[in-house]
């Protein structure tokens, strides 16, 4: 329920009945009908057209947003937040029988877990 309070236009009584109805995702919002989704006691075709647009451009936003994030992930791992220099694969020994994988930094040291 909480998922689908995030659609502009849902709050969480239309979550519950539609979460009732069988919808319990965004994306079976995006994907459906006007029709389909005005079933739902409390919607009308009107607002499912709003509802089933705002669904799209939130997962459009998520998208957008997933893949500057992997972007800038990416660029961690090839160059040190803190001075650009070049990272490389490392083990940071915590104790006798612990390690953590970790990138460190050629140039200043700096360690990023992975």
């Amino acid at each position: 329920m909480e998922d689908l309070v995030r659609v502009r236009g849902i709050g969480s009584t239309v979550a519950a009945r539609l979460q009732k109805a069988g919808v319990s995702s965004i994306e079976q919002i995006a994907n459906s009908k006007p029709a389909e989704l005005a079933f739902v006691k409390g919607i009308g075709v009107t607002s499912a057209n709003k509802i089933i647009k705002n669904a799209q451009h939130l997962l459009t936003l998520e998208r957008g947003l997933t893949i500057v994030l992997d972007k800038i992930k990416e660029s961690f791992v090839k160059n040190c937040p803190k001075c650009g220099g070049p990272m490389e694969e490392r083990y940071i020994i915590l104790g006798p029988d612990r390690r953590i994988a970790a990138n460190q930094c050629k140039l200043c040291k700096f360690y990023l877990p992975r």
